[in-house]
């Protein structure tokens, strides 16, 4: 495997991470921002750093290693902003798209099945009722939501794009076009924030010592900001009943025209925040002024 086009995919595949943490941003940067931003770039010389144990070295594992840690960082120091703005709708196309990819996938022990009907019944009633208005509902569907980007990419992603950061072993991959390299690495930094999104609800101690009511704490502002990210959307059975029954037969049509519905799912991850939206980057719990405060300034 040459060096050059080795490079030219690896620089295609991390000019979308930089791209996609653009478009979740909304392209519009604020004080600090930069600061942070120039933090998670330089996490990934951490990702050079051998291991101790480690017998061989190999650079191109630690680039993505590299890559990784920025990721995190990234996701880390943003988190407030990153969030996806999703209504009943869209979250029933998503969870419909689920479904074809885990029919395709083979999805046929009763365990499987169960796991796969138990959210998606609330949320089928849920796009043709107003059970979304409870702050439970919201932090459920919005949870589910990134849970299903999850899932998608597991079972639908191309995992031969990462294929360019494997050391040669005497077999040398297929390398993909840039246009793949770019949506592959955007839809990476889109799966690894979702992913953290529904970790993050995990009542588990992030540190040594942490008590349970601090990480509780935690997890409780952590349902706060999921709960931002749904969007409660007023009746529209029609549109709703659209959804449910036009996007099976769209998904079915694509399958008897032969299409490769496995390369088509990077890109409809990457795009994503586009077609969603995105939160405003408020605060979780707005500053209130205090009525003493409010008639000092009436008197003065």
């Amino acid at each position: 495997m040459t060096a050059k086009p080795v490079l030219v995919a690896i620089s295609c595949f991390a000019l979308g991470m930089v791209l996609q943490g653009l478009l979740m941003l909304g392209g519009r940067f604020r004080r600090g921002d930069w600061g942070r931003a120039a933090g998670a770039l330089a996490a990934w010389l951490l990702g050079l750093i051998p291991g101790k144990h480690e017998l061989e070295y190999h650079l191109l594992t630690h680039v993505f290693y590299g890559l990784l840690l920025v990721a995190f960082v990234f996701i880390y120091l943003f988190r407030d902003r990153l969030l996806t703005r999703i209504g009943g709708r869209v979250l029933l196309a998503w969870n419909l798209l689920l479904v074809y990819v885990a029919v395709n996938g083979g999805w046929d022990s009763p365990l499987e099945l169960l796991l796969l009907l138990l959210p998606t019944v609330p949320t089928v009633v849920n796009a043709f009722t107003d059970i979304d208005r409870n702050f439970g509902w919201k932090v459920f569907f919005q949870a589910w939501f990134s849970t299903i980007l999850v899932v998608i990419a597991i079972n639908g992603f191309d995992a031969g794009l990462f294929a360019v950061f494997e050391p040669e072993g005497g077999v040398r991959p297929a390398l993909r076009s840039p246009f793949e390299m770019i949506a592959g690495g955007a839809a990476f930094l889109y799966i690894i924030a979702n992913a953290w999104f529904v970790l993050a609800l995990v009542p588990i101690p992030l540190a040594r010592g942490q008590s349970w009511g601090s990480r509780m704490k935690q997890v409780h502002a952590h349902m706060a900001l999921l709960a931002r990210g749904y969007v409660w959307e007023p009746d529209d059975p029609l549109r709703s009943l659209a959804v449910l029954v036009g996007l099976p037969v769209a998904l079915v049509a694509i399958s008897y025209a032969g299409a490769n519905v496995r390369a088509v799912v990077p890109f409809a991850i990457a795009m994503m925040p586009l077609a969603a939206g995105r939160v405003e980057p408020e605060p979780l719990v707005p500053d209130a002024e205090s009525k003493p405060e409010r008639a000092k300034r009436r008197r003065g």
